[in-house]
Order: structure tokens, then C-alpha cells, then sequence
């Protein structure tokens, strides 16, 4: 009688392991054209506008045609090394139509014949576009291409993120960025029957285990809509910081604003917190067109805001003291310090604050008494 130990013994002798499944000479492809004219973007992207909204600086304006918008469909949605992407999708403008691209690992074989593809279009490209491409997409593909033995620097390329902008512009008003949002708020455009992107690495599992690709055509319309979205978001952050001032939403406008203040152009910053001084967004508003004139040295200009400010019944302790610091320190009036110090003093909650306000107060009292 033979022991369960010698038919153990003689699988592990006897039995060959199952063979990989060999290397497909290339993966699957699937493309699709719409109009050129449906997306509303010039012939030459202006490097002004792409510098305004994105801080990129640029020698000359972008052709249209040398931008690859690029985003991926992945194993797991946090990264890290065993995270793959198993669809890449690809879009370009060519003549009068934008083609959008899909390169599909049917198993993983097919990598390579993937990111070959991926390669030869990024490299004929002169500006990738991605949705959080900096974070997540450029950085996987280009481990990937390591993890191929291959050296493919996409994060060095020249590459517009449009998250970073479109938060910038957004979040204010509507808190979430994902791209769906911006879609429905933003674009006008409500996805139907969209697989959510939390779902797509389980569908593509179950794709490798039952063979069902409906469940990859959910994937690929998910993916598609996606790159197709992407210039789509970018028409429309060029045309808003091309007149920011015709913009409908004060939120937006003020956020414009605080992004053309970072780019040193005053001016125009201004001019947003001006047109976004109404409502619920005139507090906001005035605090950054008066500490911008308070940057800009113009200590009067500044005080004048904050001014008004109490004088509208905006007289938050952080206006209070914002104008005693400038009355001291820019404008020689530490009488009138002395007293918007003490009116702070009395709306004062914060414990931590309120000593500073004594500590500023005793300050005070005793550089006005030293002048009498």
C-alpha cells in the first residue's frame, strides 16, 4: 500500500509546472474619432495662458497637435510595486478630428507590446496631458518600463496635470475635483452607466478569471470618456483665465485671482477680487485685495480696505488686527492702533490669541504714553 508521503513524494518528481502562456506579438486595440471642432481649442495653445493657469513657463506657444492627453486604467488604485496598468488610454488631435486610443493588456503577456505602443507615441509628442498624471499615472508607467528593463523617463517630460489648475479654479465652490465633478458642475456633461474608477481593478480580475469582456467594454467607455474630458476641461480653464472677469461664479473669479497673485500679476488680481466682492465672498475677497496692496507697499490702499471693511460691520478680530499692525508699524498712528487693539480685545474667544492681544496691548500703551 503506498503512503500519502510517497504520493506526495511522487507528484513533486513526476509533475512539470504549468507553463506561462506565451507572450502575444502585440496587445488589444481599439480607437475612435470625433470632431476637432466639438473641443473649442486654437491651432496653438498660448504659452501666456498655459503659464497662467499652470505656472509652466514655455519658449513659444504649444501646436495643438503635439499633445498627447494620456490616462491609465491600473491592478489597485494606491500605487506601489505590484500595481500594473493594464490599459492605457490615449488621445491626440490629427487633421480635423481627435483620435482616442486604448491599448489593452488582455493578460499580462502583453505588457510589453503596451508600453511599446505607449512609448512611440509619447516620444513623437512634445507636451503629455494627463488628470493627476504627476502623481500617479507618469510615475507607474515609468516603473513599469523599469520593471521591463527598460529606461523611459516620462516624468521628465514636459507635462500639464490639469487637477493641480482645475483645483485651484474649483475647489472653492464645488470641494470635489474629480474629474467627474468637473464634468457635471463644470462641462455640463452627467456620464450614464459609468463604472466607478473604484471598481475597474475587481472588473479586470474577473475579466482574467471568467474570460467576460463586457466587463472590459465598461473599462474601455470609462477610460474614453475620460481622455475625452481632458481637453474638454482644459478649453475651458484657458477661456476662463482669458476673461476671468466675465465668469459667473464669484468663487471662481477670487480664485483666479489668488492664482494670478502668486504669478506676480497684481493687476489682474485685483481686478477678480474687485468683480468677486459680493455676498458670501466679499469677506474673502476684501482680505486678499488688502493684503495685496499691503504686499505691493501701498500701506494706505491697504488701510483703506480694511476701513471699509469695519465700517460695513466686517470687523472680524483678523481685520481688527491686520489694520492695527499697519497703523503701527506702516503708517505712524499707534493711537489708532492702541484703539483697534482694544476693540479686538473685546471680541476676542481664544485664550492663546487674547494674551497676545494684552501682550499687544500693554506694548501699545506704553509707546503711546512715551509721545504725550
Amino acid at each position: 500500500m503506498i503512503s500519502l508521503r510517497d504520493k506526495l513524494k511522487s507528484y513533486g518528481t513526476k509533475q512539470e509546472r504549468p507553463k506561462a502562456p506565451p507572450a502575444q506579438a502585440d496587445c488589444y486595440r481599439v480607437s475612435g474619432r470625433t470632431k476637432r471642432g466639438d473641443y473649442g481649442l486654437p491651432d496653438f495653445l498660448n504659452a501666456d495662458l498655459i503659464k497662467d493657469l499652470s505656472g509652466m513657463e514655455l519658449s513659444a506657444d504649444v501646436p495643438l497637435e503635439s499633445l498627447l492627453f494620456l490616462d491609465t486604467e491600473t491592478t489597485g488604485l494606491s500605487g506601489g510595486a505590484g500595481t500594473i496598468a493594464f490599459l492605457t488610454g490615449l488621445g491626440w488631435f490629427e487633421g480635423n478630428e481627435f483620435v482616442v486610443e486604448q491599448d489593452l493588456m488582455r493578460d499580462y503577456p502583453e505588457e510589453g507590446a503596451m508600453l511599446d505602443r505607449v512609448q512611440e507615441l509619447v516620444e513623437r509628442s512634445q507636451m503629455l496631458v494627463t488628470f493627476n498624471g504627476r502623481t500617479f499615472d507618469l510615475p507607474l508607467l515609468e516603473s513599469r518600463y523599469t520593471m521591463n528593463g527598460r529606461r523611459v523617463a516620462l516624468t521628465r517630460r514636459q507635462h500639464l496635470d490639469l487637477l493641480h489648475p482645475a483645483r485651484a479654479v474649483f475647489k472653492l465652490r464645488l470641494r470635489h475635483c474629480r474629474l467627474s465633478n468637473l464634468e457635471e458642475a463644470v462641462l455640463g456633461i452627467a456620464r450614464e452607466d459609468d463604472m466607478p474608477g473604484s471598481e475597474i481593478p475587481k472588473a479586470w480580475f474577473d475579466y482574467l478569471k471568467t474570460g467576460d469582456f463586457t466587463l472590459i467594454e465598461q473599462i474601455l467607455d470609462h477610460n474614453a470618456q475620460d481622455i475625452r474630458s481632458m481637453p474638454l476641461i482644459l478649453g475651458r480653464l484657458m477661456e476662463m483665465y482669458r476673461a476671468p472677469l466675465s465668469e459667473p461664479y464669484q468663487e471662481d473669479i477670487y480664485s483666479i485671482g489668488r492664482v494670478l497673485d502668486r504669478r506676480g500679476q497684481t493687476e489682474r488680481a485685483r481686478k477678480c477680487y474687485h468683480a468677486a466682492d459680493k455676498g458670501a465672498m466679499s469677506l474673502l475677497s476684501r482680505l486678499s485685495l488688502a493684503e495685496s496692496y499691503r504686499k505691493g507697499t501701498d500701506y494706505q490702499a491697504s488701510a483703506q480696505v480694511y476701513e471699509r471693511m469695519l465700517k460695513e460691520g466686517q470687523g472680524s478680530v483678523e481685520v481688527l488686527v491686520r489694520l492695527a499692525i499697519l497703523y503701527e508699524h506702516r503708517l505712524g498712528r499707534p493711537e489708532e492702533a492702541l484703539r483697534l487693539t482694544q476693540r479686538a480685545m473685546l471680541l476676542c474667544e481664544d485664550d492663546e490669541q487674547a494674551e497676545q492681544l494684552n501682550r499687544r496691548y500693554r506694548r501699545l500703551k506704553s509707546k503711546t504714553e512715551r509721545t504725550v
